[in-house]
């Protein structure tokens, strides 16, 4: 479900009509703008397309903008309506409200607060459709576009729940967070993304770590030069060549602070301005961001801005590791075998029965890359029948010695024993070691001989 962004402009002003298309496309650039000179139409109009908001004149020939405003709130229910009217009547306008309408504006030559109210209109119609969507999604627990998710391999119930809400807000405009840690897979959830937003438009990356707050925003805006000899030279930003399609913003967490602010003014005014040029353009792509960071953690610490941390939160998918997925162990081992006998050109060998059980206690702290990594190992070392689980085992073995305790490290039992008992046991572990030779145990305890037979015969 595309969730609108649709709005209808009904005015018997042909001329008035027109001003406020214009205004409203430079305003709200992320609208699709239609007008209706024919009340008369509008229910047709309505029934044919999906909008959003509907802005209404109130004195019109055969229907007047308060029966409209009835009609839509009986038939539309999910379309709002805002009466813009020459007529400044309180009764009026407080009819309106309380019949439904969204809000009451005056025609004035000033619309920036019409402008403004409508984008919070268009908010509140996409979070309405929305949590409706997504309601209505996770009670069928089907999904509607199954194949957007072919590259992502799994039957965990966890990550086919994540499937669901995926697709749910995938046709909102706001922007989408995926949180996990490297290897979970962050990118191919954002290739879905794009899939089920517009597959038919670009997907394009950028990787933030490392990047400045000045290339960030040359390279998302693009820059106009001026030459010498009155040439101008464009060089198009990622905001342009991405276009309607879906621009994804690998690990976030690494943007800049003055970077941060840029980002959130692109989200919050929809437009940007090319370096060098006083132009502004429409942002109609959505914003899929990633990280393996805790950016409300990065906030405390000072480096990331809460108003940039909560607009990226108004959807957001956390991912598990690869070892909260133990039902899809073998399943993506004889995916990754696949692709490794194909690269290698290789037969590919079987999975051993007992490997994915054997792997169960494992953590796999590299996740996905670690596992493909171990697989392709794998498969170059095996006879082209059985598949070597040599490289599974070697991990597991040296993830064991990095994460084991220090043998030399006491390990106390759970209640704590008294002095007098630790003395007793230092004393008889070292009589052990030493066979009892009294010189020996006092010089590994650090104390006399003398001492040492003195508290032993004490005990």
């Amino acid at each position: 479900m595309k969730l609108a962004r649709n709005i209808l402009l009904v005015d018997d002003e042909a001329a008035w009509l027109r001003t406020l298309a214009i205004t409203l496309n430079r305003l709200v650039p992320e609208a699709e703008i239609d007008t209706c000179v024919d009340s008369r139409q509008v229910s047709s109009r309505l029934q044919v397309g999906d909008y959003a908001l509907v802005l209404v004149d109130l004195t019109m020939p055969f229907h007047s903008g308060e029966d409209i405003l009835a009609i839509i709130r009986s038939d539309f229910p999910n379309t709002r309506v805002i009466i813009v009217t020459g007529v400044n009547e309180v009764d009026t306008a407080v009819r309106c409200i309380k019949n439904g309408a969204y809000d009451y504006f005056i025609k004035t030559d000033n619309v920036d607060n019409l402008a403004r109210t409508v984008r919070r209109a268009l908010e509140v119609v996409g979070l309405e459709r929305n949590y409706l969507y997504i309601k209505e999604k996770f009670l069928s627990r089907s999904l509607d576009n199954p194949q957007a998710f072919n590259n992502i391999l799994t039957c965990e119930p966890q990550l086919l729940d994540q499937f669901r809400y995926l697709e749910a807000v995938s046709c909102s405009p706001e922007p989408l967070l995926i949180v996990g840690a490297s290897g979970t897979g962050k990118s191919e959830f954002a290739k879905s993304c794009h899939a089920l937003y517009s597959p038919n438009k670009p997907f394009i990356t950028i990787n933030l770590a490392g990047i400045s707050s000045e290339s960030f925003e040359q390279k998302m805006c693009g820059q106009l030069y001026h030459h010498n000899n009155g040439e101008l030279e464009a060089v198009a930003g990622l905001l342009h060549q991405v276009g309607s399609g879906v621009l994804y913003l690998n690990e976030i967490g690494a943007l800049p602070l003055d970077g941060q602010v840029k980002l959130l003014d692109l989200l919050e005014t929809k437009q940007y301005y090319p370096l060098g040029s006083d132009t502004a353009y429409p942002v109609k792509c959505k914003f899929v961001v990633s990280t393996q960071d805790d950016l409300l953690k990065l906030h405390q610490a000072g480096k990331f801005r809460s108003d940039l941390l909560y607009r990226l939160r108004a959807h957001k998918i956390k991912l598990p590791l690869l070892a909260e997925r133990q039902l899809d162990i073998a399943m993506l081992i004889n995916h990754f075998i696949a692709l490794a006998a194909a690269e290698m050109n290789l037969p590919a060998p079987i999975q051993p029965t007992d490997l994915a059980a054997r792997l169960a206690s494992y953590d796999f702290p590299g996740n996905l890359h670690e596992l493909k990594g171990m697989v392709f190992d794998a498969v170059s070392r095996s006879d082209g029948i059985a598949l070597n689980s040599s490289p599974f085992m070697e991990a597991i073995n040296e993830h064991k010695s990095l994460t084991a305790a220090p043998q030399d490290r006491i390990v106390f039992p759970k209640v704590l024993p008294t002095i007098a008992e630790m003395n007793q046991a230092l004393m008889d572990e070292a009589m052990s070691r030493t066979a009892n030779n009294q010189t020996a145990a006092a010089q590994i305890l650090g104390i006399s001989q003398s001492a040492l037979s003195r508290r032993l015969k004490g005990h």
